[in-house]
C-alpha cells in the first residue's frame, strides 16, 4: 500500500472523506446556536433567517441572511474569527451570488486547515517508527482523535472554537515541523505565527496564549539557529505580547461584566460551606453572599446584574488581580477549581447543543453518532477526575525524559530538543485555560470553556501514545527475531 500512498496523505484523504460527508451532505451535521451567535454574526452583517424556528439549542441551521440595511454593530466585535468569516462570505458570494450565507463555506476553510495540520502531525509521528503497518495505524489514530465529530461539528457554527481548533492544531504542527526540519525552515515559523495569532484572537479567553507563544518563541534564541531567525522570533514575540494586551483592552463591555459577575458567584463562592466568610475575605459586603451560585442570566434574579447598587458597590470592589491573590492565599480554594477544571477536561461535545437541522427529522437536541468513537470513549469509559490527569501527565513527562536521553545518545541536532519545549507549551495552553475559565468566569458553561484543555490533552496523548507504541513495537519485533 505504501507504494501508492503515504500514511500522512492517507490520513488527510480519510479526514476529507469523513469530514466532507458529515459537514456538506445531508443530513448535515453542525452545532445549534446557544444564543452566542449574534455576537459574531451581527458585526459580519449576518442574521438568522426570517423563517427560522425561534428555538435555540436543539437544531442547527446552515443558512443565514445577509443584512440589507445599515448595521451599527458592524466591526464592533474585534476577533480574528471575523477574518475567516469574511473570507467564507466572499467565497460564498463568488459561487452563489445571493443574499444568503451558507456556513459550509466556513467549514471548507476549517477542514482544509485541519487537513494540512494533520498531514504535518502524522509526518512528524512517522519518524518514530520504521514499521509501515504501524505508520498507517498511527495515521488512522490521528484521524479518529482529531477528526472526531465532536471537533469538526464546530466548523458548521459561529462559535469561536470553530476557528480556534484548526488553527491551534496548525500552529503546533508547523512549529514541530520547524523543529524537525534539518534547516529549520523559516516558512514554518511564519505559519506558526499566523496560525497562533488567529487562534489567540478568535476568543478573548484565548488571548493569554499570546504570552505563552511569546515565551515559546523567545526560548528559540538559546538554540543553534541563524541570527536573523533569532531577530525574527524576538520581533514576533513582542508582537504577541502587544496583541494580548490589545485583546484584553478591546473586550466587549457586556462580556466583561458577565465574566466578572460569575468570577465571584460561580467561582469564589462556589461550593463554599461558609459563603459569608468567603465574601468578606474577598473584600465584599456580606450581603452579597446571597448571590452565591447565581448566574447573570437568571430569569428571576435577586437583583439585576446591572443594578446601580452592584455597579457601584459590587463590581468596583474586586478585579482579576484581587481574585488571583485570594486563590493564592487560599490553597484549598485553588485546589477546588483545579479539580473541577481537570474533571471537566475530557468532554469534547457541548452537553445541550443539537447537531442536526430540523428538516432532518431528528429529535430536539439530538447528537450525531457518526464518527464519534473518540468523544464517546472519553465521555463514557474514562474516569473524569484529576487523579487520572496527574497519572497521564507523569507518563508524558517520563516519555519526554526518555526522548531527551535518546536525542542525546544518538547525537540529534540541538533543535530537536525544542520539540519538548513545544510539548510543555501545549500543556501550559490547557492548564492556562483552566485558570482563565474558572478564575475569570467561574464554572458557567465550563465544559465548553475548557474546550482547548481537551484539545491539548488529546495532542499530548497522541504524540506520547505514538512514541510509546513505537518503542513497544520495536521491542516486540526485536525479540521475535
Amino acid at each position: 500500500m505504501n507504494k501508492y500512498i503515504k500514511p500522512s496523505t492517507f490520513a488527510v484523504i480519510l479526514l476529507f472523506i469523513i469530514g466532507g460527508y458529515a459537514l456538506f451532505f445531508e443530513p448535515l451535521i453542525g452545532l445549534a446556536d446557544n444564543g452566542d451567535f449574534f455576537r459574531i454574526m451581527a458585526p459580519n452583517d449576518l442574521k438568522h433567517e426570517e423563517d427560522r424556528d425561534v428555538n435555540v439549542f436543539g437544531y442547527f441551521t446552515n443558512k443565514y441572511d445577509k443584512l440589507q440595511y445599515y448595521n451599527g454593530l458592524k466591526g464592533k466585535i474585534k476577533s480574528t474569527q471575523n477574518i475567516i468569516i469574511q473570507i467564507a462570505i466572499k467565497i460564498d458570494d463568488f459561487f452563489t451570488k445571493d443574499e444568503k450565507f451558507d456556513i459550509r463555506f466556513q467549514a471548507i476553510i476549517c477542514l482544509i486547515i485541519l487537513g494540512i495540520s494533520l498531514y504535518w502531525m502524522v509526518e512528524i509521528v512517522l519518524r518514530m517508527t520504521d514499521s509501515e503497518k504501524l505508520k498507517y495505524f498511527l495515521a488512522i489514530i490521528a484521524v479518529i482523535i482529531f477528526g472526531d465529530i465532536g471537533y469538526i461539528a464546530y466548523f458548521n457554527s459561529f462559535y469561536g472554537e470553530s476557528i480556534a481548533y484548526p488553527f491551534y492544531i496548525l500552529s503546533i504542527a508547523s512549529i514541530l515541523k520547524f523543529s524537525s526540519s534539518e534547516h529549520s525552515r523559516i516558512r514554518y515559523l511564519v505559519i506558526y505565527f499566523i496560525a497562533s495569532f488567529i487562534f489567540m484572537g478568535s476568543k478573548n479567553q484565548f488571548a493569554v496564549n499570546g504570552i505563552l507563544s511569546s515565551i515559546l518563541l523567545v526560548s528559540l534564541i538559546f538554540f543553534k539557529i541563524k541570527n536573523y531567525k533569532k531577530v525574527l522570533v524576538l520581533v514576533l514575540s513582542v508582537f504577541f505580547l502587544i496583541s494580548t494586551a490589545l485583546m484584553y483592552i478591546v473586550i466587549d463591555e457586556n462580556i466583561y461584566l458577565i465574566n466578572k459577575y460569575h468570577m465571584i458567584t460561580r467561582g469564589v463562592m462556589l461550593f463554599e460551606p461558609d459563603v459569608e466568610k468567603v465574601t468578606k475575605e474577598v473584600g465584599l459586603n456580606r450581603q452579597y453572599s446571597l448571590l452565591a451560585e447565581t448566574i447573570y442570566f437568571d430569569r428571576t434574579p435577586i437583583i439585576h446584574p446591572k443594578d446601580d447598587l452592584l455597579l457601584k458597590d459590587f463590581y468596583s470592589k474586586y478585579n482579576l488581580a484581587s481574585v488571583v491573590i485570594y486563590y493564592f492565599k487560599k490553597p484549598d480554594a485553588f485546589m477546588k477549581i483545579m479539580k473541577l477544571g481537570w474533571k471537566n477536561s475530557f468532554t469534547i461535545r457541548p452537553e445541550v447543543l443539537g447537531n442536526f437541522k430540523r428538516s432532518a427529522g431528528r429529535e430536539f437536541g439530538e447528537k450525531a453518532k457518526f464518527f464519534s468513537l473518540w468523544s464517546h470513549f472519553k465521555d463514557n469509559n474514562i474516569p473524569h477526575n484529576s487523579g487520572l490527569v496527574l497519572i497521564f501527565l507523569v507518563i508524558c513527562l517520563s516519555a519526554g525524559i526518555n526522548r531527551v536521553l535518546k536525542y542525546k545518545g544518538n547525537k540529534y541536532p540541538q533543535i530537536t530538543y525544542y520539540r519538548e519545549a513545544i510539548m510543555i507549551y501545549v500543556f501550559l495552553t490547557g492548564f492556562s485555560q483552566i485558570l482563565v475559565s474558572l478564575i475569570g468566569a467561574g464554572d458557567t458553561d465550563l465544559k465548553k470553556h475548557l474546550f482547548m484543555t481537551t484539545v491539548t490533552l488529546d495532542i499530548l496523548f497522541y504524540f506520547n501514545f505514538a512514541y510509546i507504541v513505537s518503542i513497544l513495537y520495536h521491542v516486540i519485533e526485536t525479540k521475535s527475531k
